[in-house]
């Protein structure tokens, strides 16, 4: 009897260690709504629903998660997000949604998630937020100038975003944290890659072996693949005819390689420039190919008309999964790379008079 309860005991531990509980209160108001865990995937960007429960009278739920090393999940309510959290084996999670407020208990690292998106959204608000609206109004009353001044402007916070943020990211407690892996897998630039090093070394120690570290160093070498003075990643992909393009016939040309989708407001703001520019300087040895992140064939090639696009576009048609964004590690639009005549980066994200300028130097007018 004593050995089995030994055994038992043994067992039972084992299956407790590989498991891990969530539990959360929503507002009454949530009762008897679905509420979904999906598996954050960051690499492929192809999250995975896992399990699906229903709140109960009070608006409470639970999910019992399998679980043999860390990983990041989100929680949506009615398919809308509301919180991701980190999972550990052996972690009992209580979330209590009040209001705009979410509070965790349990888990550390969950509460750096959610103060991290809380300090993401103030700083978007501080930065980013009156450039989108501004950009929105200046498009629809056709105001070409307009347009022009809140590209430029958009550029400018974005730049102020990324560098206020980065600040928040590069405490120690967050980048000891494998909670830092959800900034660095959606947000990256040639100044993160020291930072990104520094989380590798640390995961890699704590956490050998580990999902979430191979996607971190996988990113990491993806990142260092478009930094400026790398040669640009190859690929191939078909335009709206089904033609196989490929970047390597652009080599000679100076080429920007623009990502952007029909349903991108700044990418489509950006149009008339292209169209301007590629006219100004297609005979002189300037090209652009057009990567876009639609996934309906109909939409993209009717913005290509109406944008007045009549160089080569293609598509994937797969979104942020397409094989050419996730060689490019693109998790954002609109997203640009610049290449020389050898098809090395030269620039990135260059918009409006930034881009034009550019152009003027490298054609010597």
């Amino acid at each position: 009897m004593r050995f089995f309860l030994l055994m038992f005991s043994f067992w039972t531990t084992i299956a407790f260690s590989q498991s891990a509980t969530v539990q959360g209160l929503l507002p009454t108001k949530f009762a008897g709504k679905p509420v979904q865990l999906t598996l954050m995937n960051y690499e492929t960007r192809k999250d995975r629903k896992v399990q699906e429960v229903v709140t109960n009278a009070k608006g409470a739920f639970q999910f019992a998660i399998p679980l043999k090393e860390p990983l990041i999940y989100s929680i949506s309510v009615a398919d809308s997000a509301l919180v991701q959290v980190l999972a550990k084996p052996g972690d009992v999670i209580n979330l209590q949604v009040k209001r705009d407020d979410i509070v965790c208990t349990g888990s550390q690292d969950t509460q750096y998630l959610i103060d991290y998106e809380r300090n993401r959204k103030n700083v978007f608000d501080k930065y980013l937020k009156r450039t989108y609206d501004s950009s929105a109004v200046a498009v629809k009353s056709g105001d070409k100038a307009r347009i022009e001044y809140w590209n430029v402007e958009h550029e400018k916070a974005s730049e102020n975003y990324k560098a206020e943020l980065a600040t928040w990211v590069e405490q120690p407690f967050f980048i000891n944290s494998l909670a830092a892996v959800h900034h660095s897998m959606r947000w990256h630039s040639d100044n993160d890659i020291k930072l990104m090093d520094q989380m590798v070394a640390i995961f890699q120690k704590k956490y050998p072996n580990t999902e979430l570290t191979r996607q971190l160093v996988n990113k990491v070498n993806a990142t260092k693949r478009i930094a400026l003075g790398a040669i640009a990643p190859e690929f191939t992909a078909k335009d709206t005819a089904s033609h196989t393009v490929d970047l390597k016939k652009y080599r000679g040309k100076y080429t920007l390689v623009d990502f952007w989708a029909s349903w991108c407001g700044p990418c489509r703001q950006e149009s008339p420039t292209l169209v301007r520019l590629y006219s100004k300087y297609k005979d002189k040895g300037f090209a652009i190919l057009s990567v876009s992140i639609d996934t309906e064939k109909g939409r993209w090639a009717n913005a290509i008309k109406k944008d007045g696009y009549t160089w080569e576009n293609v598509s994937e048609l797969d979104g942020y999964s397409g094989a050419t964004a996730a060689l490019y590690t693109v998790t954002a639009i609109p997203n640009s790379f610049l290449l020389d005549k050898d098809g090395r980066i030269i620039a990135k994200n260059l918009r409006g008079k930034n881009l034009e300028a550019k152009l003027s130097t490298l054609m010597g007018q």
